[in-house]
């Protein structure tokens, strides 16, 4: 069931809406040049524009969803920032690249008190409303993510695509992102604010600034920092909110692969390097007793595992002789090019519980450890519907900033008449599932209080061949507690990262 897991993505990635999809994937690692010792590299020249000078916005209640529609623009070249950690005890970095007119680049570190985590950059833009008087009667600061789902071309001699990733913000545990704006294209600064002010009908002055540090750190003018709307704010008219949702670009089908031979050993370079992240999202819930259910006590969680390494994990599946179940195969590739295949496991068609779509059964096992580390519950979770949810770490050598498909729309894993299926996942990008279901989840209804550990197994049949098998387990601490109808669960931080809190 993927639905669950991308529900709740969509609420902690955007509020705009979750279905992310492009064209063209570019690799995360780019050339880099250092720049000459005596010389700072000019960078780009960044904006604030406004789509228009006066705007009119509805109010529903006593508060207005106010979007001026000023853009964040970057001209003479891209606007880039690296942002990483080199490992969970290590605090996130943040680096400009700045692209060279000669096709290089160069980099500097930025002070790392500017990221508001992987959400954004922190305290970015003020944003001022004035009434007819002249009298300020509201403000906010807002952080800024320049991965927005919806960039605009700024002119008409922009290029024609943007090669950077959509969201901020992925994963708890996530390791490197790339945040961008292209060259001559523009990012809304308050696409995920959800700004809303408590304002009376009338006309406002609102007036949008970069701040002061932002304009130091990337040479903003003054001019160029500041932009104002007029807005009038009249009595709503329609049946809903003026806020609306975002639909984005479904991506292009996936390439026909050839045919290949068949590979025994292949080569190392070639090899995906599979690796689950600490498990998150933990919660204990009680279900009632149904005519078909006995009442049970749940921990419910969600895991991810993702791709490192240089290659890709591409698994397809065929039938052969009308069978319900597919033979599966692992794919290697390598320079961009299928290089061979090997048989690995199977793929069945699940038709309940929201699924409809074909899992390939051998990708990940959960269980509940006791103290000892010995099991004390599995998870009856079988098979995945492999695709990319959640940007891990897109500094990788090879990794993809924009797959064809995020999420699992428009038919990804195929539909019951299918004849053969295709499941994918880049370097960089993880595959999230949260265990809500009963059998999925774990019952604690005979485990006694006290410490667990949440045991993600990545390949746990060892059927797909990997670049390393030694780091295919993770285990997340989990202390229980109460009583039969009302347990609790206490999650120790992970090396200071605490997503349960």
């Amino acid at each position: 069931m993927k639905g669950p897991r991308w529900r709740l993505r969509c609420a902690a990635v955007a509020v705009a809406g979750c279905t992310v999809a492009a064209t063209a994937p570019l690799g995360a690692a780019a050339a880099q040049s250092a720049a000459p010792p005596s010389a700072t590299p000019p960078g780009p020249t960044v904006k604030l524009i406004t789509a228009q000078n006066d705007i009119t916005v509805q109010r529903y209640g006593p508060r207005v969803y106010l979007d001026p529609g000023v853009y964040v623009v970057s001209l003479g070249s891209a606007l880039q920032f690296d942002v990483r950690r080199a490992s969970y005890t290590k605090p996130l970095t943040i680096t400009q690249v700045i692209h060279l007119p000669n096709g290089g680049t160069a980099t500097r570190p930025l002070p790392a008190r500017i990221l508001h985590g992987f959400s954004g950059l922190r305290n970015f833009l003020h944003i001022s409303v004035a009434d007819s008087t002249g009298t300020v009667v509201a403000s906010q600061r807002d952080m800024f993510c320049p991965n927005v789902f919806d960039p605009q071309r700024a002119t008409p001699n922009s290029p024609a695509t943007s090669p950077y990733p959509f969201g901020c913000v992925s994963d708890p545990f996530q390791l490197g992102m790339v945040w961008g704006i292209q060259k001559g294209w523009g990012a809304d600064p308050v696409e995920f604010s959800g700004n809303s002010y408590r304002l009376k009908l009338g006309t406002y002055q609102v007036t949008a600034q970069i701040t002061n540090k932002y304009r130091k750190l990337l040479n903003i003018s003054a001019a160029n920092a500041t932009a104002h709307v007029t807005v009038t704010v009249v009595k709503g008219t329609q049946c809903c909110s003026a806020r609306q949702s975002r639909h984005h670009r479904q991506g292009s089908p996936l390439p026909r692969l050839p045919h290949v031979a068949t590979l025994n050993n292949p080569p190392s370079a070639a090899l995906p390097d599979l690796v689950p992240l600490p498990s998150w999202g933990i919660q204990t819930f009680h279900l009632r007793a149904t005519k078909t259910q006995r009442a049970t006590d749940e921990l419910t969680f969600g895991a991810t595992v993702w791709i490192g390494g240089t290659s890709q994990l591409d698994v397809q599946g065929f039938r052969s002789n009308g069978s319900p179940i597919m033979k599966a195969y692992q794919y290697f590739w390598r320079n961009g090019h299928v290089i061979g295949r090997a048989r690995a496991g199977t793929m069945g068609f699940e038709a309940g519980g929201g699924h409809n779509h074909w899992h390939f059964k051998q990708f990940a096992m959960y269980q509940l450890l006791n103290s000892a580390k010995t099991v004390a519950v599995k998870s009856h979770k079988q098979g995945f519907c492999i695709a990319p949810s959640d940007a891990v770490n897109l500094l990788l050598p090879g990794a993809v900033w924009q797959p064809p498909f995020t999420g699992f729309f428009g038919g990804a894993c195929g539909s019951s008449t299918a004849l053969s299926v295709r499941e994918d996942l880049p370097v960089g990008w993880g595959d999230t599932y949260f265990q809500f279901l009963a059998g999925q989840a774990f019952s604690i209804n005979n485990v006694p209080n006290g410490t667990y550990y949440i045991e993600v197994i990545a390949n746990p049949e060892k059927v797909l061949h990997e670049s390393n098998y030694g780091n295919d387990i993770s285990l997340r601490k989990v202390i229980l507690g109460g009583t039969k109808g009302h347990r609790t669960v206490r999650v120790p931080a992970f090396h200071g990262i605490d997503p349960e809190h």
